[in-house]
């Protein structure tokens, strides 16, 4: 019974079940080849061996993190989705442990067909990128399928439906009907960051996280060498310009012109995006940065330009996926505000202009804040002629399709949302 249950709800809840599987397959897919191309480098791009490159070793500890965040995006989406759907089996006479299972079948279901699918995709992939390695790159190098690789991946994914399993028990157990019937489970936004600086003067409170954000870019042309360094300092910066000056600037625009109701609301909503989505905005800058960067930082070999720039391309997907998994579950909240404003006297037009500019400005904006970082890189790596203008072309296209993708997904659901708001409550 549980089982045809589980089945009817994925069934039910197709495209929220599909995205959170296509993160999983694509995690299982990226994770076995990456570890099976680098140990098929007898000359120091493998892992765990002798003669084991620095920098490999650190790319292989960042994307395994990456991966992690993903998941946990994925699945938090996934689960506080279903909340309503548990609080009323809940509500219906169904004990804690039945919920618990309930929801574990789902999961259990998604990993059994996404693992070995994306196993044997990567599998599949293997012969294209030899043929990538032998045509375009004139390496003699073949990737193959290594045992010490597979017991990596197989740990690695063992992890992953460990703590995947453990989440979503730790989901249901905990949660009662009316917790789990309450928006505040689906979002909040958080408070102040650390380094919030809104109660000294305008002049440092604005200048000194635009300086620290912009200034370190500049020195991406001084030396290939230290363009990670000044990208993590850029990077905090960023951070601080996000919370005193990026969003006190929506607050002091809807100050300035308080009788624009529909720019107004517009201004509130993207002003609670960015609090509630640095974190992932961050998240995604420090990939761009941390693997556009690798890739110009010393002379690649053949198999490390590869497994780089694959993992550029796939942690992009990850993160984007991330950032339209947290940001849709943000948006599923805002319905009783969008009653308000009709039932005050905006008409269902009006709501989807400030739906089409919030979800437009959200993601502008991070298009705007990424190409600002891989542009300076892949220029100092044009100025060291380390990367061409087609190399740099794909790591634009790579990083813009994927978000592009999401902010479409993400206003067509945004849509849907409101599409019966006429109809009596």
């Amino acid at each position: 019974m549980i089982w045809k249950d589980a089945l009817r709800s994925l069934r039910d809840d197709f495209t929220r079940s599909f995205f959170y599987f296509l993160t999983l397959l694509l995690t299982s897919m990226f994770i076995f080849l990456f570890f099976n191309m680098m140990m098929s480098d007898p000359e120091g791009a493998s892992f765990l061996t002798e003669g084991t490159d620095a920098m490999a070793t650190a790319i292989s500890v960042a994307v395994i993190i990456i991966c992690m965040v993903a998941i946990l995006f994925a699945n938090d989406f996934f689960a506080k989705r279903k909340a309503k759907e548990l609080a009323v089996r809940l509500i219906c006479g169904a004990t804690a442990f039945q919920l618990a299972m309930y929801l574990l079948m789902q999961t259990i279901i998604l990993l059994i067909i996404a693992i070995p699918v994306g196993l044997i995709l990567a599998g599949c992939l293997i012969p294209i990128l030899n043929m990538f390695l032998t045509n375009v790159m004139n390496s003699s190098l073949v990737v193959g399928i290594h045992g010490d690789a597979n017991l990596i991946t197989g740990i690695i994914l063992g992890f992953v439906v460990f703590f995947v399993i453990m989440l979503n028990l730790s989901f249901a157990m905990r949660n009662a009907a009316a917790m789990m019937f309450s928006k505040d489970i689906m979002t909040a936004a958080p408070h102040n960051g650390i380094f919030y600086l809104g109660s000294m003067p305008a002049v440092i409170s604005k200048g000194i996280p635009t300086l620290l954000w912009l200034v370190p870019i500049g020195f991406f042309y001084y030396s290939k060498y230290t363009i990670l360094i000044f990208s993590i300092l850029s990077l905090t910066g960023l951070y601080m310009f996000l919370d005193n000056v990026y969003v006190p600037w929506f607050t002091a625009v809807n100050r300035k012109n308080p009788d624009k109701n529909i720019n107004m609301v517009t201004n509130g909503f993207i002003r609670h995006d960015f609090k509630f989505m640095k974190m992932n905005i961050l998240l995604l800058m420090m990939n761009v940065c941390l693997l556009s960067s690798s890739l110009i930082a010393k002379d690649t070999k053949p198999i490390e330009l590869v497994m780089y720039t694959l993992s550029y391309i796939v942690m992009n997907v990850l993160l984007s996926l991330a950032i339209f998994f947290r940001y849709s579950t943000d948006l599923t909240t805002r319905f009783p505000y969008f009653r308000a404003l009709f039932q005050i006297g905006c008409v269902i037009e009006d709501l989807y202009v400030i739906q089409y500019r919030e979800v437009m400005g959200f993601y502008m904006s991070i298009l705007l804040i990424g190409l600002l970082y891989l542009g300076n890189i892949i220029g100092a790596g044009i100025m060291n002629n380390i990367v061409t203008m087609k190399f740099g072309s794909v790591l634009v296209i790579s990083f813009i399709i994927p978000l592009v993708v999401c902010l479409v997904l993400n206003l067509r659901s945004y849509r849907k949302s409101i599409a019966n708001i006429n109809a009596p409550k």
